[in-house]
């Protein structure tokens, strides 16, 4: 079955899907669009654009879904339907108030999960394309480490590291980076989410690099923490223990697990090891079209991890005023462990 169909399928006689967010349009139509609308029945489906991209849509997107001119207006829409599903995590309210007040005789309901499950199993073409994407990362990663020993002793900054990679992916084939991406040494380390500041790299700290890049319109996703010189005995076994943490996990999800089992995995590990209030986020994410979507791992998804799921295992340790370490790969999950896509070695390295 096509995506459509397999969409189609989870439709009852009358209802219909209203798909707006970019990502479950290009998931659709194989095209990406700033404008579209993706109407789909039981047994049909429309994609409306605007006239920037009708000519591109024609040629692009193919049968059984039908290509209009969208003006502008819901009200030439072919519905005779009693129920539409919608998606309730990105439609605005206003949005949402314009169709139900249009369609006012049609029952709105929230629909986000019935296309978000099916984008959780990734067919092999997601896939290659996700690791197409984790190559360029890869790839950046090495050449990323020459420039900072190199330049280490010549006040190069976190800001300079992140152009260095940004540059370094698109030179590579990155349609585009695929998030803001993250530099922290030292002390910085400590905020999971920091942004490159001109903070100079100073020998005796780490630095935690979190980037991506996009291919295709999929994405990948890791993290190294690489230390500049020697470091101390107290950070080499903040390192270890994040690292072994992430080796345990890796060893040990599978798919038909819950994200709470995965996730707890790394966390009782790093608990036991006395630092389990230093970790304070979930232990991965899923990837595709978009670099945070379902499913997790997480202490709270209890939803069972199904095969062919794209995700992320990111364990860390974050310790104010002190450092930071976090180490990500990204898998795919299989009925019997995981496939690791990530290939850059993650054994402490000290530039």
């Amino acid at each position: 079955m096509t995506r459509i169909e397999k969409l189609e399928a989870k439709l009852n006689r009358g209802e219909a899907v209203i798909l707006l967010r970019p990502e479950n349009r290009r998931y659709f139509t194989g095209m990406s669009t700033s404008n579209g609308l993706l109407l789909v029945t039981t047994d049909n489906a429309w994609f409306f654009t605007d006239f920037r991209y009708i000519i591109a849509a024609k040629s692009i997107v193919t049968k059984p879904i039908s290509v209009s001119l969208f003006e502008g207006t819901i009200e030439t829409l072919p519905y005779k339907i009693e129920r539409i599903y919608f998606e309730d995590s990105y439609l605005s309210y206003a949005s949402a108030k314009s169709f139900m007040e249009e369609m006012n005789s049609i029952e709105f309901v929230a629909g986000e999960a019935l296309v978000a499950m099916l984008r959780r199993e990734k067919t092999q073409d997601e896939i290659n394309l996700i690791s197409q994407a984790q190559q360029i990362t890869d790839s950046a990663f090495t050449d990323i480490l020459n420039y900072i020993s190199t330049n280490k002793n010549k006040g190069i900054t976190e800001k300079d590291i992140a152009f260095e990679l940004e540059f370094d992916m698109r030179k590579r084939g990155a349609s585009s980076l695929a998030f803001s991406t993250i530099i922290a040494s030292g002390t910085n380390g400590a905020y999971c989410h920091a942004v490159p500041s001109d903070k100079k790299i100073m020998s005796g700290e780490f630095i935690t690099m979190d980037f991506g890049a996009c291919f295709d319109g999929y994405m990948s996703d890791m993290t190294r923490t690489v230390a500049v010189g020697e470091i101390s005995e107290e950070k080499e076994k903040i390192y270890d223990i994040v690292l072994n943490s992430q080796l345990i996990a890796i060893k040990n999800i599978k798919a038909g697990l819950t994200g709470t089992q995965c996730d707890a995995f790394a966390r009782d590990y790093i608990s036991k090891a006395g630092f389990g209030a230093d970790f304070g986020h979930s232990l991965g994410h899923g990837v595709g079209l978009e670099i945070h979507e379902g499913p997790n791992f997480a202490q709270s998804f209890t939803g069972i991890i199904n095969a062919n799921a794209v995700m992320s295992i990111e364990p860390g340790i974050y310790i104010e005023n002190n450092c930071g370490v976090r180490i990500e790969d990204l898998v795919v999950v299989k009925e019997g462990g995981v496939e690791i896509l990530t290939h850059s070695p993650k054994e402490l390295i000290k530039l």
